[in-house]
């Protein structure tokens, strides 16, 4: 009888890694969410509420996405600084986040917006300027800096649970966004981890790179080693997207997570991306994989792609969405049930 309720004891703690989601913009309003005009906090409030219901700690939003940086002031191609309304809806965005008790995980720069084959030259050179040292110095002085200063001086700095100054950072290097590739990319992080950390109510916050992991993507051979180029990520963050819900690279992960003091986030998960169909029970059984495969390979939590896209009709979204079409699908509950059993 003790061993068979040592075995429940050991299938409850299998599922011991909290699970949060995925928003990146509300509405679909990809880069403008924040804007007046755009805004809408109502919409804001409904997926915080959502998220807080789920029982997820952590919902990942994205802040600076796109090429032509509708939230910035410019002056011909010269950064002049961040929009007012811009910061003052985002702070509205965590005051909401704190009333529902949920951290705010801040993305960044996304680096799928970085396109030679379909960027203007004005657009390629503002974005391939970001990613160099001194364009780099001049974003963090410019908008980072006020940005997370006005967060702090609303007493909203420790709604943030952590950063990834770049969405899947390795699409850049590949693209040649990089003077020095991944020593460039390895610049960026130190540079930016050390300039956030220096900002009053930043200090502790976690800081990284997102990065993809599948079998056709090619990192560096020491992608974990703490002299490779995340030598100067806080944690590191992996995003995976397979039908089956497997982590590629499960052994190497594992043993990282076991012989290191940096965490390790899947801060994206879902079904493949060839695989269109809207499918509640493929859905459900991708989710319920990988939080046992994040479990095996050493991860510390599990973020889904993505909790919400409540557009009618038929959109390549909706197949992720824990909530699609008017109403949560049956993963959202195996979360919900997962979370309550933390």
């Amino acid at each position: 009888m003790r061993f068979f309720f040592f075995c429940i004891l050991l299938t409850q703690l299998s599922y011991a890694i909290p699970v949060g989601f995925n928003q990146a913009w509300f509405n679909n309003d990809y880069s403008r969410q924040y804007l007046d005009g755009v805004y809408d906090r109502n919409e804001v409030y409904r997926i915080l509420q959502l998220t807080k219901e789920a029982g997820a700690q952590n919902l990942r939003l994205w802040f600076f996405e796109s090429p032509d940086f509708p939230m910035l002031v410019w002056d011909q191609n010269k950064l002049m600084g961040v929009k007012e309304d811009f910061i003052q809806n985002v702070i509205e965005t965590l005051k909401v986040a704190k009333s529902q008790n949920v951290k705010i995980y801040m993305t960044f720069l996304d680096a799928h917006s970085y396109r030679p084959d379909k960027l203007n030259k004005n657009e390629l050179l503002r974005l391939r300027n970001i990613y160099q040292e001194d364009g780099g110095a001049e974003f963090l002085n410019k908008v980072i800096a006020p940005f997370l200063g006005a967060i702090k001086d609303a007493g909203l700095s420790e709604t943030i649970s952590r950063i990834d100054i770049t969405n899947e950072l390795d699409t850049v290097v590949n693209r040649f966004g990089f003077n020095n590739g991944w020593k460039g990319a390895t610049r960026m992080l130190c540079q930016w981890n050390s300039f956030i950390k220096a900002i009053d109510g930043f200090s502790s916050v976690p800081v990284t790179f997102s990065l993809r992991l599948h079998r056709f993507l090619h990192l560096p051979h020491n992608i974990l080693s703490d002299q490779g180029p995340m030598r100067c990520a806080d944690f590191l963050d992996f995003h995976s997207y397979a039908n089956s819900g497997k982590i590629y690279k499960c052994d190497e992960l594992k043993l990282y997570s076991q012989t290191h003091n940096k965490q390790l986030i899947l801060g994206e998960f879902g079904q493949s991306y060839f695989t269109h169909r809207f499918d509640d029970a493929l859905q459900t059984s991708n989710t319920k994989n990988y939080l046992n495969s994040a479990i095996e390979c050493g991860f510390s939590e599990a973020l889904a792609w993505r909790l919400s896209d409540i557009r009618p009709g038929v959109n390549k979204e909706a197949r992720y969405s824990f909530e699609a079409y008017g109403s949560t699908r049956p993963a959202y509950d195996l979360i919900k049930d997962h979370n309550s059993n933390l």
